[in-house]
């Protein structure tokens, strides 16, 4: 990795502005100031993110629908067998 004092004044402009550091023209007198304040934000955001490692992988899950019927067309299907054995033995009664 490239160090603070390797870059151009536009990087460290860019970099400034994109760890939210306000900050005027980068000159001889005001550079090493900006490259401190550079310095002590990444070692933050380095820390932050060292401290919290949280490894994950997605992936396409299977998925298998069940279908099922409630109890009352079970109850219905057995009333219906129901009334269709006891036809049967009346009717073999009456016969």
């Amino acid at each position: 990795m490239m160090s603070l004092s390797e870059k151009s004044e536009a990087e460290i402009q860019s970099l400034l502005t994109e760890f939210g550091i306000k900050h005027g023209p980068i000159v001889d007198s005001t550079r090493k100031l900006y490259e401190k304040k550079l310095e002590q934000a990444m070692a933050k955001v380095t820390v932050k993110q060292s401290s919290d490692k949280t490894f994950y992988r997605e992936e396409e899950e299977e998925i298998t629908y069940v279908t099922y019927h409630s109890p009352r067309h079970e109850v219905h299907a057995n009333t219906s067998l129901e009334r269709r054995l006891h036809y049967l033995v009346e009717t073999k009664r009456q016969c």
